[in-house]
């Protein structure tokens, strides 16, 4: 039985990877999970998992002592954008996995998406690794058809929907409006986009806060920068609406996070993440991305009507009441249901290695 597994994953205290994290730590609790985390600061909202223990070092494949470990897990979203940083990491990865199968110890991808990718160099790299790998759970369909004659590859929507959020969905407040803010000054495919899309969220501000709304602007991952967008914001906002503003920052507990934004009536999802937890936990949702992983999963299960992609507002762009959208209780039911795939193959070597 697997009883001790090395995480692989982005560790910058990101409220969507975070999240992949505790999601597998709650559910198997029997296991003792392992991750490379240094700084105080991206431990803090993952500290109450008490089967996950920080390792102190750098990761460093080379050195790492295969056979200390059960099983592997490489969890996360967009971890294969191509770039310079992927193709080494692929590689090493590569290397990497083949050590594993000679000590017979299992490695796992899970609820990652690929591309965008530019070269077929990359995405034959990428084949050979999945090839080699025990399980690879994708979580759009669009990357599951580049990879699909792989035995080890699936596709079953993002982890987040497979938790049970009972115990930490809130009532929701009358008269409130959260809004998932990202700083693109540091996207080099969208900075062009920054002064449009920071004039935009301050009209909902003032649109909302004129309406004796109550706005939340939420910073999901402080190292990209969030809150630092969400300032430039406020100074923009005219005082006499200040009052009306408040923010929710993710530097703490991830419960005491997630149970704060579940008491939030309407949602304006930024992030990918804001998306996937706004839908299970029933607010109404307008999306406002920037990625295809968000649109991809839209239209993967005819979500909404109306979304708009940051790449393609303008300055007369306005946001109507009637753009918010709640899905209803049996398409949630249904993508939770599907997304327990995304665990399948690493829950089947969890109770077959006795």
């Amino acid at each position: 039985m697997i009883k001790k597994v090395l995480l692989f994953g982005y560790s910058r205290a990101n409220l969507g990877d975070d999240l992949f994290i505790y999601i597998l730590a709650k559910k198997y609790e029997e296991i003792q999970f392992y991750i490379h985390i240094k700084e105080e600061k991206y431990k803090k909202p993952l500290e109450n998992l008490k089967n996950l223990q920080f390792l102190e070092e750098d990761r460093d494949l080379s050195i790492v002592k295969i056979q200390d470990f059960d099983a592997f897990v490489y969890i996360g979203g967009s971890i294969f954008m191509e770039s310079e940083y992927s193709r080494h990491e692929v590689k090493e990865f590569n290397k990497f996995i083949k050590e594993c199968n000679k000590y017979k110890k299992p490695f796992f991808y899970m609820t990652c998406n690929f591309g965008p990718y530019q070269t077929q160099e990359y995405l034959e790299m990428a084949k050979e690794n999945f090839s080699l790998c025990q399980g690879v759970s994708f979580r759009d369909k669009a990357s599951y058809e580049l990879f699909k004659e792989i035995p080890s590859v699936c596709y079953a929507p993002d982890i987040a929907f497979a938790y049970n959020y009972d115990d930490i969905i809130q009532k929701k407040k009358a008269k409130t409006i959260g809004i998932s803010v990202i700083d693109l000054s540091i996207r080099e495919k969208l900075k062009e986009k920054q002064e449009i899309y920071e004039d935009y969220i301050k009209r909902i501000i003032i649109k909302f806060a004129k309406r004796n709304y109550k706005v939340t602007l939420i910073s999901f991952c402080q190292f990209e920068q969030d809150e630092e967008a969400i300032q430039r914001i406020k100074k923009q906002i005219p005082e006499q609406y200040l009052n009306n503003v408040n923010t929710l920052f993710y530097n703490k507990n991830i419960e005491e996070f997630l149970k704060e934004y579940s008491s939030i009536k309407y949602m304006v999802c930024t992030r990918f993440h804001s998306m996937i937890l706004s839908i299970i936990l029933k607010q109404k949702i307008y999306n406002l991305y920037y990625g295809t992983k968000t649109e991809n999963v839209i239209k993967d299960y005819n979500l909404f009507k109306k979304f708009d992609d940051i790449k393609n507002i303008t300055y007369d762009i306005r946001l109507k009441k009637y753009h918010f959208k709640k899905v209803n209780d049996k398409t949630i039911k249904m993508i939770q249901n599907k997304a327990q795939g995304q665990v399948q193959r690493f829950e089947c070597a969890v109770w077959d290695r006795h």
